[in-house]
């Protein structure tokens, strides 16, 4: 049926009322009202009147009251009409849940129209719920439609790989049926770069350029690729191909800045984004990007510049205070850089800002202003508790305040006796003291998080120090190696409870990988000892010399020596 215009209804309701009111008829004994019955297709005296009642609501701006009216009667009546208002009022609020409930009822009362089927299509896209969104997209897909496609295309780096590739696979049957078609082809390569296959979406692009030569988003895809393979070269031959066609195409332009700081060209670099942000001059956006790319390839000045310029029209930007500061540390302007990172007060550099601030205050007759700060940043940002004490204690241990550090934690365990991180750090700082609560938090942390690698390494490694137990320790550390086999610390865990139980040439495979990848004094040492008792006495010299060269004042090194005597 049709529903009658609200216009239409309000005038009846008023012409009923009037009629009320200049009956001449002798009044009557009040009677009670019919029961009201509802009748599929047809509007009955309640659904005017939620349906007046909504409009009401909406003209005194209170949406989500006509919202409830109008998918209440979308679900009674079963009408196109009025479920289509409530996904338009739904829309209008952002209301996403919403928009899904009334989308899906204007597809059962009209479903030849494609419309809420797209709506539903999108917004399941667009919040990353691709599972429920698939078997919506492939009625969308036979509509030829576009925006769900490239939308999908949007959204692509988010994908799990294996969705990826069920999306991948649905799009490729359409593509059969439209070779030419590039919508299907870039999305389709986007998808199969999300998945790994580099050749694959070349090969798509390829396609797609066959039927466009200079079709910006399949050449701006296709130079990132050759780019991130190390063939800047042929990226830029493709790029400047493009921008034969397009001279003015700025995203074609900014990957060709891209490129030629790749191929060392930074004077033609910088040229081309001078000769951009001249004739873009608004575009902070523009502004900003190339800021982060300049200080990407250490041109620092230039791209201080560009933030100062930015900062002018922002001055309350915490994110441009922040880079500012990471600009100025780098050019050796530290008292600058330091009274940057103290100003950023919140976005998502904050925590980096106060971690970059507190290495630039590394001076132990600073404890008073690193105590302040940090207190300071708790009562600013109370969320952050634990991450700044974390963060001052690192600070106090590094400079020598152990004991302080030490309060700092407990202080914090006592309102938060389950934080790994809390147990963690106390484990590290009384294990010189306490090695047997060292071992009691680190159990604890574990048994909180038992799939943790680190705290499966830490508690293994220090069994061997602390205790004859190397065969829980060896079963610790194996489990941590399967998370980390390429990890310098678990390799070096290894390394030392295989020595421990016997196994010297094991060990010596493991402790000769860890100090290729970090000649750490604490591995050095355990490699020095192990090669030294196994009687390759010249390796060990050459080791320890090696080590002891980089790093004088290693106290393991030097206990080592002189535990086993060894003459350099």
């Amino acid at each position: 049926m049709r529903t009658t215009g609200l216009l239409t209804l309000s005038l009846l309701a008023l012409l009923t009322g009037c009629a009320g009111t200049v009956s001449t008829q002798a009044p009557t004994t009040p009677t009670e009202p019919d029961p009201v019955t509802y009748q599929p297709g047809e509007l009955n005296r309640e659904s005017v009147f939620e349906l007046l009642a909504a409009e009401i609501a909406g003209q005194r701006h209170q949406f989500d009251q006509a919202l409830e009216f109008y998918l209440h009667q979308a679900r009674t009546t079963g009408d196109a009409d009025v479920a289509e208002r409530a996904t338009r009022i739904a829309q209008f609020l952002r209301d996403s849940d919403a928009v899904l409930q009334a989308a899906e009822l204007w597809s059962r009362a009209a479903p030849d129209n494609p419309e809420p089927l797209h709506i539903r299509t999108n917004i399941l896209i667009s919040e990353q719920r691709f599972d429920e969104a698939l078997p919506l997209l492939k009625q969308v897909l036979a509509d030829d439609n576009t925006e769900a496609v490239l939308l999908i295309g949007s959204k692509s780096a988010e994908l799990p790989p294996q969705t990826a590739a069920v999306y991948e696979q649905l799009l490729a049957e359409y593509s059969r049926a439209e070779p030419e078609r590039l919508d299907l082809l870039l999305t389709r390569a986007l998808l199969k770069r999300r998945i790994g296959d580099q050749d694959g979406a070349l090969e798509l692009l390829e396609q797609g350029l066959a039927v466009e030569p200079a079709q910006s988003e399949l050449v701006l895809q296709k130079a990132e690729i050759l780019r991130r393979r190390g063939q800047a070269n042929e990226a830029l031959k493709a790029v400047e191909a493009a921008l034969d066609e397009t001279p003015d195409h700025k995203q074609l332009r900014i990957q060709r800045a891209q490129l030629l700081f790749d191929l060392n060209k930074p004077k033609s670099a910088t040229e081309e984004i001078r000769a951009l942000l001249e004739e873009h001059p608004d575009d902070s956006q523009l502004q900003y990007y190339f800021a982060l790319l300049l200080l990407d390839n250490n041109r620092l000045p230039q791209s201080h510049g560009l933030i100062l310029d930015l900062l002018e029209g922002n001055p309350d930007n915490d994110t441009l205070q922040f880079y500012l500061g990471l600009i100025e540390e780098k050019m050796g302007d530290t008292q600058s850089a330091l009274q940057r990172y103290l100003q950023v007060s919140n976005g998502p550099n904050l925590q980096q800002a106060r971690a970059r601030a507190l290495n630039l205050m590394d001076d132990p007759e600073l404890k008073d202003e690193v105590d302040s700060l940090i207190d300071r940043a708790i009562e600013e940002t109370p969320d952050q508790r634990i991450d700044l004490t974390l963060m001052h204690a690192e600070w106090l241990q590094a400079h020598g305040y152990t004991q302080p550090a030490l309060q700092r934690i407990n202080a914090a365990l006592d309102a938060n006796p389950d934080h790994v991180g809390l147990l963690y750090s106390r484990a590290l700082l009384i294990e010189p003291s306490d090695p047997q609560q060292m071992l009691s938090d680190l159990e604890r942390a574990l048994t909180l998080e038992p799939d943790n690698g680190m705290l499966l390494n830490a508690l293994g490694y220090s069994l061997t120090l602390y205790t004859k137990d190397y065969q829980r320790a060896h079963t610790l550390i194996s489990e941590a190696l399967e998370q980390h086999p390429e990890d310098a610390a678990v390799l070096d865990s290894m390394g030392w409870v295989l020595f421990k139980l016997g196994r010297t040439n094991e060990a010596l495979d493991f402790l000769n990988r860890a100090y290729e990848r970090f000649a750490d004094p604490e591995v050095a040492a355990h490699l020095v000892e192990v090669l030294w008792v196994d009687g390759q006495t010249e390796r060990a010299r050459s080791v320890l010399r090696d080590t002891l060269a980089q790093n004088p004042d290693a106290e393991q090194l030097h206990e080592v020596q002189s535990r086993l005597g060894i003459d350099l």
